[in-house]
Order: structure tokens, then C-alpha cells, then sequence
């Protein structure tokens, strides 16, 4: 009687929360509101979702994190757009609009292996690979493994050496996390995520978080989240600290001052020892995402970096 009870509290509490059990499912290929930026390409029977920003000058293409899309780039990517720049942003397989098939393979090296059959198919050599998170990660072993793709990179907050883990990826590797996650999804834990990794909380708008949570209602999308937070040995990365070693692509790091989810101390200044080639630029009140909570001095930055303009070390 008892369980009945609670569970009758929590399948309430979920329906007026909007939780994931009782929204629609966006079905695979389609894509509300979209605009001419957006692309699809089919590589090995999986859809790849892409925007593109046209322009003359050197090609510049972006990889996003854990949990997130081609929508943290959009700022950015036009930013720098303006400047000339052709910009390229990809939905990661298993994220964004981008397919999401269970079958799959989701670690960071599988992963990265999609990317450079991306980049293939678009025939894309010699670019400035930008890469948040997880898809800093990324960044790093292409460059490592398919140094052709790679020219230059930029690494913002990126994921690679031990820490530890955000709770929204520990939740997501707990037993029976598929199901529970049908209950408790909501704008509510998109809302919570964001203000984790943002330092300043008006950021944190209703288009914002409508943006990310739109995304993750894509058929199965909660599921491939989960099974990339499973796929990956965060207290184990020596596949990515193995590709920082000797590595002398041109580097710039840039990195939010008030990131709680991965650390600058322990994590960003190791990237900038170890990495020859590299400068650390520090933004200061700001998180893990500074592509979205301060887009003009990223993309600043990013801009000084591939036209060769001094960038001030934040080394101590």
C-alpha cells in the first residue's frame, strides 16, 4: 500500500513537471523550425545533422559536448562568420538532431572515428577544430589520429584527464537510469544542468533551455546520452592523455574561470603543460560553456588565434 502510494506521488509530481513520460517524441529526421543552415548527410547508414555559415576564408569546424548540440555554437559560429570564416557546426551521432541508433558504438574514440568519416564526406582538410567538453576530447585525438583533418585547435573546458564526474553523467550510468529517466526528464533537469555550468543564472533563459530539452526529445536521444556516459572510463583516459603527448598542432585553450564541472586547476592548466604547442586564455565569470555565456570574447579569441594576433598567456 505503502509503494503504491509513493509511486502514485511520483507519477504525479512527473506529469506536472512536464517530465519525459508524458511529452512527444520529435521522430528521427525531422527538425522543428529549421532554417537554411541546416544539413543532413547519410555516412554508413546514419543521418548526420550539420549547420553551415558560408564564407571565404578558412575553415573552421565545431564539436560540442556531452548532453548538448550545434545549438551552443550558434553565437559563436556566427560571430565569427562575420569575420569571413567558413564555419562548420556537427551534431555528434547520438546528439542533437543528428541519429541516434542503439547499436552503436558512443566512447570518445568511436566517436571520433564518426567525425573524421564526417569530415571525409565533406571533404574537410586542414581545418581549425574547435572543440567543448567532451568534444574537446574529440579534438585532441583527431588531431592525434588523423592529424590531416587538423591544422589547428581550439580547446574550450575540454574533458580528458580523471575528475570528477557532473552529476548528470553519474545519474545517467546508475542502474535503470532508461527507465527512470522516462519519469523524471523534464525542462526542469535541463534548467538545473545549465545553471550548474553557467556562472552567470540570467543565461539561463526559457529560449535556452526550450533549445536543449527540444533536442533531447528526439527519438531515443535520453538513451544514446546514456550509453555514451557508460561508454566512457572517466577515471581512465589514457587514450586521450596518450594523444596530448608530443603533440605539436597549435593550440589554443580557452577556458571558463568559474567552471565547476571540469576544473581549470586540475584539468585545463595540465592540457596547457602538456600540449607543446599551446596558450590558455582564462575568462574570468564564466562556466564551462563559454561559447554561450560570453560568445563575443570566445570568439575573439578564436579569431585572434587563426590570424596569427598575440593572445596573452594566463599560464601562472
Amino acid at each position: 500500500m505503502l509503494f503504491r502510494r509513493c509511486f502514485s506521488v511520483i507519477v504525479c509530481l512527473a506529469l506536472l513537471s512536464g517530465c519525459g513520460l508524458f511529452n512527444r517524441t520529435i521522430p528521427a529526421g525531422v527538425i522543428p523550425d529549421s532554417t537554411p543552415r541546416d544539413h543532413w548527410v547519410e555516412i554508413k547508414g546514419v543521418r548526420y545533422h550539420y549547420t553551415e555559415y558560408a564564407g571565404t576564408g578558412k575553415t573552421v569546424v565545431m564539436l560540442h559536448g556531452f548532453g548538448s548540440s550545434t545549438y551552443t555554437w550558434e553565437e559563436t559560429a556566427a560571430l565569427l562568420n562575420k569575420e569571413g570564416f567558413h564555419v562548420y557546426a556537427l551534431d555528434l551521432k547520438g546528439f542533437g538532431w543528428s541519429d541516434k541508433p542503439l547499436d552503436s558504438r558512443y566512447g570518445v574514440g568511436a566517436l571520433m572515428e564518426d567525425v573524421d568519416d564526417w569530415m571525409e564526406k565533406m571533404q574537410i582538410r586542414n581545418a581549425v577544430v574547435v572543440g567543448n567538453s567532451m568534444g574537446g576530447a574529440i579534438t585532441v585525438l583527431l588531431s592525434r589520429h588523423h592529424r590531416d583533418r587538423v591544422e589547428r585547435m581550439v580547446l574550450i573546458d575540454a574533458g580528458g584527464y580523471p575528475m570528477k564526474l557532473p552529476f548528470v553523467i553519474r545519474l545517467a550510468r546508475f542502474p535503470m537510469a532508461s527507465f527512470s529517466s522516462k519519469l523524471f526528464f523534464g525542462p526542469w533537469m535541463i534548467r538545473s544542468n545549465l545553471k550548474q555550468v553557467m556562472f552567470d543564472p540570467s543565461k539561463v533563459t526559457d529560449e535556452r533551455v526550450q533549445a536543449y530539452y527540444s533536442r533531447m526529445c528526439s527519438e531515443n536521444a535520453v538513451k544514446t546520452q546514456i550509453l555514451t556516459a557508460r561508454s566512457i572510463d572517466f577515471s581512465r583516459l589514457d587514450l586521450i592523455q596518450d594523444a596530448t603527448k608530443n603533440n605539436k598542432t597549435k593550440t589554443l585553450i580557452i577556458w571558463g574561470k568559474n567552471d565547476t564541472w571540469i576544473p581549470l586547476d586540475t584539468v585545463g592548466m595540465r592540457f596547457r603543460e602538456d600540449l607543446q604547442n599551446s596558450v590558455i586564455s582564462v575568462i574570468p565569470d564564466c562556466g564551462h560553456i563559454p561559447q554561450e555565456e560570453r560568445p563575443v570574447e570566445t570568439a575573439r579569441l578564436i579569431s585572434d588565434f587563426i590570424n596569427d594576433r598575440p593572445i596573452k598567456d594566463d599560464r601562472p
